[in-house]
Formats: C-alpha cells, sequence, structure tokens
C-alpha cells in the first residue's frame, strides 16, 4: 500500500514514463494522467490517509512530473527566440492539460472514499497551482486546466458543472494567494466567467481587486 506521504512521487514517476519520449503531456494523454493519478490515490486510500493531502500531493506529483521532463527539454532546445516561445508554449500546454488529468483522476480516485468531492476538486486544484509556482510554471494556466478537469470530472458526479468549476476555481486561487497578492489577482482573472460554456464563480474573497 500508498503511504500518503508517497503519493507525490507515485503519480510523478508514472507520469514521467508517460511523457517521457513525446516531452508534453498532449490533450490525448489527459486520459492517462487521470488514470495514473486514479489508481494511486485508490491504493493510498485504502491506508486512511487523509484524502485532502493525498489530492494536494497527486496534484503536485503531476505538475512536477511536466517540471521535470518539459521544462528540461524546453531548456536544452531553447536555444533562439523562436525556439524560446514554442518552448514556453509547450511548457504551458502541458502544465494546464497535466491540471486537468489531475482533478479528474483525484473525483474518480476519491469517489469510494465518501470524501465530498468538493473538497477533492479543490483540494487538488489548490496543489497543481501550488507546484506550478514551485516548478516556474504559468499559474493561470494550470488553474484552467483545473477548472476544466473539475467540469469535465462533475459529469461523473452529483455536481453540477458549475459547482465543480467553482470549487476548483477557489482552491486555485487561494492557492495563488499564498504566492502573492498578483498572482492571486491573475489567476482569478483566468478562471472566473465561462470555461467550456460554465459560468465560474469563485467562493473567495481571495484575489479580488482592492
Amino acid at each position: 500500500m500508498v503511504d500518503e506521504r508517497d503519493i507525490g512521487s507515485k503519480v510523478k514517476d508514472g507520469i514521467v514514463g508517460v511523457i517521457r519520449g513525446t516531452g508534453e503531456i498532449t490533450a490525448a494523454a489527459v486520459e492517462t494522467v487521470s488514470q495514473t493519478v486514479q489508481v494511486a490515490l485508490r491504493e493510498a486510500g485504502a491506508t486512511g490517509g487523509s484524502v485532502a493531502n493525498l489530492a494536494i500531493n497527486a496534484a503536485k506529483g503531476t505538475i512536477d512530473a511536466v517540471g521535470e521532463i518539459v521544462g528540461k527539454a524546453a531548456a536544452t532546445t531553447a536555444d533562439t527566440l523562436a525556439k524560446t516561445v514554442d518552448a514556453a508554449t509547450l511548457t504551458a500546454s502541458s502544465v494546464g492539460n497535466a491540471a486537468k488529468g489531475a482533478v479528474i483522476g483525484t473525483v474518480r480516485g476519491t469517489a469510494e472514499t465518501g470524501v465530498e468531492t468538493v473538497t477533492a476538486i479543490s483540494m487538488a486544484a489548490r496543489g497543481a497551482v501550488t507546484e506550478a509556482s514551485h516548478v516556474g510554471a504559468d499559474l493561470t494556466t494550470a488553474a484552467v486546466g483545473a477548472v476544466e478537469g473539475a467540469i469535465e470530472a462533475a459529469k461523473s458526479t452529483t455536481l453540477t458543472a458549475e459547482e465543480a468549476a467553482s470549487a476548483a476555481a477557489t482552491g486555485a486561487i487561494e492557492a495563488a494567494g499564498e504566492v502573492s497578492d498578483a498572482a492571486a489577482v491573475r489567476v482569478r482573472g483566468a478562471v472566473e466567467g465561462t470555461i467550456q460554456g460554465v459560468k465560474v464563480i469563485a467562493r473567495t474573497a481571495v484575489g479580488r481587486p482592492k
């Protein structure tokens, strides 16, 4: 069985194996990412670990994998301005897709634990944004990816898409607020509004322009 403290490493190792060949997490790989997170969470949940901590660490492991593989590839190839822009775009895309997969996998992986889905979504989004900050990735991309994942995951839950999106947006904004006030404002601006046809309203005062 997996200890909750090791969940991030387990998820990271699984995802590194997935993206090592391509150097990125494509939209097509989101399902693979979510399955990796889902399996790891189910195994760890059997140990009775804190679901909140499991969700956060699983999301962190997902983003950390992007930082290690995609970031390294970007640094290696970015020897011209054009390549630098391409590398940055590639990294942002992978971070967004990783966050999306992490949230979907977290919801599926914790579904049998009895934890509130809202909590699982919020914690996964928080973990994704926090780790994006640690690896130097764009927080807004991670946040939007998390919200997109929540909207997708809501289809298999009793939550509405709006409720799921709100939970992800709230977790993402609060995580950004721990980075800086400016980061919280940027993330709030990125996730509030309409995403994939769903109106997103965050349930937090963090990041509101003063």
